[in-house]
């Protein structure tokens, strides 16, 4: 039977109706599931544990449970739970977790091992999940997800370009490789959404403080804070963006010394900052305050 066809079997025998409010979207493209998955066997070790986002109506799951790694598949649909249950009763490798991803700690979800991340993610939580599945990079592999095309050009954005913003500085800092192997457009899903969606091999830095430098944990929350602060108020310059923000509790003045210290000009906003310049200031940012300590 054909992915299509199943997930309209699955749909009547269980009388569903896709939920809007949870973003249900359920992938029918079978050569993008399939692609999909081998992404996640190619890049992950054969121990890894893989964690699936929103495991729906299964469109995911059974090429994931074929690889014959531990699969373990979060729904937060109570609905969903049953039509999963059936399809992966033959896997004994799948474990079927109702449960909200959003409540859960990954990073000691599997304590001890690698974990490979994947998902079609929901359309209302995207930025949350990708946020989250960025800062436990660290213990992942791989993270294989589809996103909307939008999403996607944020994700992906070099600094200057019109949908660069903090979703894209955090990308830089986390992530050492990003690929966009396909794009689907709306037959790929059931129902149909109205914008194309792309699919994402984000492969993450092991360390990402280490590679910017060596920042301890004090300087890499004056990073992230710094970041926010220069995204809070995307059309004043960067100094008054800075200032006006509460991310950040420094005068003017501190944040002028800062900026000269960083070598950054303030006039400039947000937008027009790379990583490395976003390092630099939060370095100097965390000096200023320390000393103001």
């Amino acid at each position: 039977m054909s992915l299509p066809a199943r997930t309209r079997r699955l749909l009547d025998l269980y009388d569903l109706r896709p939920r809007k409010s949870l973003s249900q979207n359920f992938l029918v493209d079978a050569a993008a599931a399939d692609a999909l998955a081998q992404a996640v066997g190619q890049h992950c070790g054969p121990d890894a544990m893989v964690v699936e986002i929103g495991a729906g109506l299964g469109a995911l799951t059974v090429p994931l449970a074929e690889l014959g790694r531990a699969v373990a598949a979060f729904e937060t649909d109570p609905r969903l739970i049953p039509p999963l249950q059936l399809l992966t009763a033959q896997f004994p490798n799948v474990r079927i977790i109702h449960a909200d991803i959003t409540e859960q700690d990954l990073a000691g979800f599997a304590a001890g091992r690698q974990l490979a991340a994947v998902g079609n993610l929901p359309y209302h939580l995207t930025g949350l999940l990708l946020r989250a599945l960025m800062e436990v990079g660290y213990c992942c592999d791989v993270i294989v997800v589809t996103v909307q095309a939008e999403v996607a050009d944020r994700v992906t954005a070099a600094p200057g370009e019109e949908q660069y913003g903090m979703l894209s500085v955090f990308a830089h800092y986390y992530l050492e490789l990003i690929e966009t192997p396909r794009r689907l457009g709306p037959s790929a899903f059931v129902p149909r959404p109205d914008v194309d969606s792309v699919a994402l091999i984000l492969h993450p830095l092991p360390n990402p403080a280490e590679n910017a430098g060596g920042l301890n944990r004090r300087q890499e929350q004056a990073l992230f804070s710094t970041i926010k602060a220069a995204f809070a108020h995307r059309r004043k310059t960067l100094r008054n963006s800075l200032a006006a923000s509460a991310h950040l509790d420094m005068a003017k003045d501190g944040l002028d010394g800062a900026l000269a210290a960083a070598g950054i000009d303030g006039g400039r906003r947000g937008e027009e900052l790379g990583i490395e310049d976003f390092v630099r200031l939060a370095l100097a940012v965390d000096e200023a305050q320390q000393g103001r300590a």
